[in-house]
């Protein structure tokens, strides 16, 4: 009986410390931050960097976030700065974090896709 308890406990500690989260939370086939007059500009022609990946993470000490506030607009900022553009295409969207209580964590948003540059 003492065996199968000390596995049970095992097993849940294991789960407890391996858990997480990801959540998509879509696909988009247009997406910006910024005032983008698209009317009269053709997103289909214009020069892509494709496959761009924006981040905003933080990591957790303790209880206590490494960074103040993580959120979609930093990650699609980042994205922006690496693709050299203002308009995403064809994005995707996750959010993550993953906890051990009262010791460390890592959270974060991730959004990637196509960057098109629609001003000169």
């Amino acid at each position: 009986m003492r065996r199968y308890r000390s596995v049970g406990v095992s097993m849940l500690v294991a789960g407890l410390l391996l858990s997480g989260c990801t959540i998509r939370h879509g696909d988009f086939t247009v997406l910006s931050d910024k005032l983008v007059n698209t009317k009269e500009f053709d997103l289909s022609k214009a020069a892509r960097t494709k496959g761009v990946t924006g981040t905003d993470t933080a990591h957790i000490i303790f209880i206590i976030p490494t960074k103040g506030e993580i959120t979609l607009k930093n990650a699609l900022d980042d994205a922006f700065r690496k693709g050299n553009g203002d308009v995403m295409t064809d994005a995707v969207i996750y959010y993550w974090s993953w906890y051990i209580p009262y010791i460390y964590g890592y959270m974060g948003w991730e959004v990637t896709g196509d960057v098109v540059r629609t001003r000169q």
